[in-house]
């Protein structure tokens, strides 16, 4: 389908009109999987199931944002390190062990969290039965009204979602949880489930959790403490070659990002440092998933904007890295490489596009997917599609392919929209509908960030509506 996308601004003097972009709108054919603990956890029934929703909607192409994030790796990689005790982006289970009789238990956690304390559930077990199972319990001090405690701690859900968290905001001190069994029962375990959300600031308490009994709910004698030490986690999923196989039986791409040092985010990067660790990295993918026939190219995972680069040397920095990697990635394994940077608030197109004509006369990368910024609330779809259209013609200049990653969330908490702590939520479509119309007609290619969090119809809610919407709009658009 082709439609005509025009703009038309609203003058005192009258009317004048501006054609904004004209071309074919091209619906989204790729998208980014930023790799968690939740999704490490998958079994390769679970990438079926999601790769097959990417493919309904014409989807064909997977980028993986990163194979480590610091020191998590999403494969057995020999330069892991072992002592990983709960994956970011996850539900973290912590057990005590003990045969005794109760009725009583109470659980006391040492707040240690930057910000957030936050857990789904406490359950104390008797083999595989939860005998705490919608028995009623006190929390002291009181849940923040955020994530209040409405009897969610024995109701016998964990999911990683925001609505089943009871939640604690820097109490102050140790959060104490007594359950009430009813009648005195013999118990062998109890289980305390926490949230980790780095980027959130929910942290899980290093110091584990101490179980405390009693028969009359007045007299406590401690029973020993969880540590995370005796549950450290020791198997290491390798969900890179979950995606990779299933990706070869549906016939589709996979990008392959590298490994990303998170103080990248705090404005610290060396060049020289970044291109050892990273070609390190990559010989080392290559080695392990090389025969895949869906492997089609590497992503360098560190996001470029047009802030943190502007003094000479930083721009230099930036340019040999990328040309280094492109070079090594060429040399070793005939693949392409791919970044995808962003703009900030009241991008000038024309500034960011000579920016990257200097970048680009060295560092031959052979696709940019281009963030659109919109779903960080940091530029508007009318701002975001004036870059776009600047920079094409410097990336026909270079011979790069050009992409736009279009952002389908709708971020609700970190700067710019307020100082707390980053949160995002799905886009509504016709905000999504408007970006794709006025963006993708300068584009070869239209990818998102990021499907299995933000429109995965698995996920119910606001993604599911997101993705039907969008699914119904493709069936048109196919018409």
């Amino acid at each position: 389908m082709k439609l005509l996308i025009i703009s038309m601004i609203v003058l005192i003097a009258g009317i004048q009109i501006f054609a904004v972009a004209t071309g074919e709108v091209k619906a989204i054919t790729g998208a980014f999987i930023q790799l968690d603990g939740r999704l490490a956890q998958f079994d390769e029934t679970q990438w079926i199931n999601e790769l097959s929703l990417m493919k309904e909607v014409g989807m064909d192409t997977v980028v993986i944002q990163y194979s480590a994030y610091g020191d998590r790796f999403y494969y057995p990689s020999r330069y892991m390190k072992t002592d990983e005790i709960a994956p970011d982006e996850s539900i973290a289970e912590l057990l005590w062990r003990g045969s005794a009789r109760t009725r009583f238990v109470r659980v006391v956690i040492e707040h240690t969290s930057v910000e957030w304390t936050l857990i789904p559930e406490v359950s104390v077990l008797k083999g595989s039965e939860v005998l705490s199972l919608g028995k009623a319990y006190t929390v002291d001090p009181a849940a923040h009204p955020s994530y209040p405690s409405n009897g969610k701690l024995t109701d016998g859900s964990a999911n990683y979602s925001w609505g089943d968290m009871v939640g604690w905001q820097n109490p102050g001190k140790k959060i104490e949880i007594v359950i009430d069994l009813g009648d005195l029962t013999s118990i062998d375990s109890v289980s305390v489930k926490f949230m980790r959300s780095e980027i959130s600031a929910v942290q899980i308490p290093s110091n584990g959790f101490e179980v405390f009994l009693s028969n009359d709910g007045k007299s406590f004698m401690a029973a020993g403490k969880a540590t995370w030490e005796e549950n450290r986690l020791e198997k290491v999923e390798d969900t890179l070659g979950k995606i990779l196989k299933v990706a070869d039986e549906f016939g589709m791409a996979v990008f392959l990002g590298l490994a990303l040092d998170p103080s990248y985010w705090s404005g610290q990067f060396n060049p020289k440092e970044q291109i050892n660790m990273n070609q390190r990295i990559l010989t080392e993918l290559f080695s392990l998933y090389g025969s895949h026939k869906s492997l089609a190219g590497w992503y360098l995972p560190e996001e470029i904007d047009d802030r943190s680069f502007l003094t000479q040397s930083r721009k230099d920095g930036i340019r040999d890295y990328l040309k280094s990697m492109a070079t090594y990635a060429r040399f070793l394994t005939r693949k392409p490489v791919m970044i995808s940077p962003y703009f900030g608030m009241r991008p000038d197109g024309e500034a960011y596009a000579a920016w990257w004509d200097y970048v680009l006369s060295e560092a031959k990368v052979d696709i940019i997917a281009m963030q659109d910024g919109v779903g960080t609330r940091r530029t508007s779809v009318e701002e975001s599609a004036a870059v776009m259209k600047a920079l094409k013609p410097i990336m026909d200049k270079h011979g790069v392919r050009f992409w736009v990653n279009v952002e389908v969330f709708n971020q609700i908490h970190g700067w710019p929209v307020d100082s707390g702590s980053w949160q995002a939520i799905p886009a509504d479509f016709q905000r999504v509908k408007a970006q794709l119309e006025q963006q993708s007609p300068y584009a070869e290619k239209v990818i998102i960030f990021d499907f299995p969090h933000y429109m995965s119809p698995r996920l119910g809610g606001m993604a599911e509506e997101l993705y039907d919407a969008y699914s119904d709009y493709h069936r048109e658009m196919g018409d």
